[in-house]
Parts: C-alpha cells; sequence; structure tokens
C-alpha cells in the first residue's frame, strides 16, 4: 500500500509540473490529482491489457461490440484513463542529475521487485543463471538487437532462477552503461 502512495505521489507531482505540455482533449476531464482509488483501478487495468490484447489503447474503451469488453470503460472511461497514463511517473524528475543511470525512471518500480522476489520465496540449492530479452521496439536508449534470436529486438535482462520451479531471486536489466559480463554476473549472484 506504500509503494502505490507513493507512486501516486510522484505522478501527481509529474502532472503539476507538466500539465501545460500534456496534450488533452476538450472532451478529457480536468483533475487535480489522482486519487488512491483511481490509481488501483487504473493499475488494475493495466493489468488486465497484459491478458486482453487489442491492436490500439482506444479499442480497451469501445463500445462497438465486435470488439468491446465491458471491464474496461465499467471501470474507468477513457477519458479519465488517458490522462493517468499520461502522467503516471516513478521518481522525481528534479532529482535526476548526470550521474543517475538509464534506469533512473523505473529505479523505485525495479528495486521494489527485486526486493519482493527475495523476501517471498527462499531458494533451493540450484540456482541458474539466465539472459532473456523482453521485446521491445519502441524509442529506449539501451534497446539491444540480437538479429540471431527469435525477438530481435528488446531489453536484455540476466537474472538468478531457481532451477527447479524457474522462480527469479534476482534480476539485471542491461542498460548499455559499460558494465562487463563478468560483473554482472556476480553483481548478480553477490545480491542473491
Amino acid at each position: 500500500m506504500m509503494i502505490l502512495y507513493c507512486y501516486l505521489l510522484k505522478s501527481n507531482l509529474y502532472h503539476g509540473q507538466n500539465a501545460k505540455k500534456c496534450e488533452v482533449s476538450p472532451k478529457t476531464l480536468k483533475r487535480s490529482n489522482i486519487t488512491p482509488e483511481e490509481m488501483r483501478k487504473f493499475l488494475g487495468l493495466i493489468i488486465l491489457m497484459g491478458q486482453v490484447r487489442k491492436e490500439n489503447i482506444r479499442d480497451y474503451s469501445s463500445i462497438d461490440p465486435t470488439i468491446s469488453t465491458p471491464i474496461f470503460p465499467r471501470t474507468m472511461s477513457r477519458n479519465h484513463f488517458e490522462p493517468i497514463c499520461q502522467s503516471w511517473h516513478f521518481s522525481d524528475n528534479r532529482q535526476q542529475t548526470q550521474d543517475s543511470g538509464q534506469l533512473f525512471k523505473i529505479w523505485p518500480v525495479y528495486e521494489y521487485f527485486v526486493q519482493k522476489f527475495r523476501s517471498v520465496h527462499s531458494p533451493k540449492q540450484e540456482p541458474s543463471l539466465d539472459e532473456a530479452m523482453i521485446p521491445w521496439r519502441g524509442r529506449l536508449k539501451f534497446r539491444t538487437h540480437n538479429p540471431g534470436k527469435i525477438t530481435k529486438y528488446g531489453v536484455l535482462v540476466r537474472m538468478v532462477c531457481e532451477a527447479v520451479s524457474g522462480y527469479i531471486r534476482n534480476v539485471e536489466i542491461y542498460s548499455a552503461e559499460g558494465n562487463k559480463l563478468e560483473d554482472t554476473v556476480l553483481s548478480l549472484l553477490d545480491r542473491n
């Protein structure tokens, strides 16, 4: 619950800092701050979007009977969802420096999940080092290209997993900051 409140504050701060820059349609609800209830609904819809695939984000709240998924417009209108999506933020941009690193904007979420991975489950004795590519074709400075893989473009992630269950114990996102593979592997195992 505390982490939700923290992201709520960062999103409201970001919205306040960039309210004039955001493209807002005339129908979009003018809002001052996101409430905890709105953030819970928003996060629930984001998770559900991973299960129900649509071509366009606007299709989720469509009332067209051929493509509609009624839970989306019943939970939150598109005119309410879009401004929250535009201002969804995890860190304060004013604290970013030259030395902050590529993952500055998602660092609080990243640390939270890694800490949860470690606290929820104790691994057995067979750790496994694995590498995965999360598909991504958008703009990203540290996007990786590997022509020999099925997923050619994406975010490279190295992780320590439990060999038996596949449970992820520790994870590191490759961010093109000059770390050698050997250092990455050792840091993954040290923090395990």
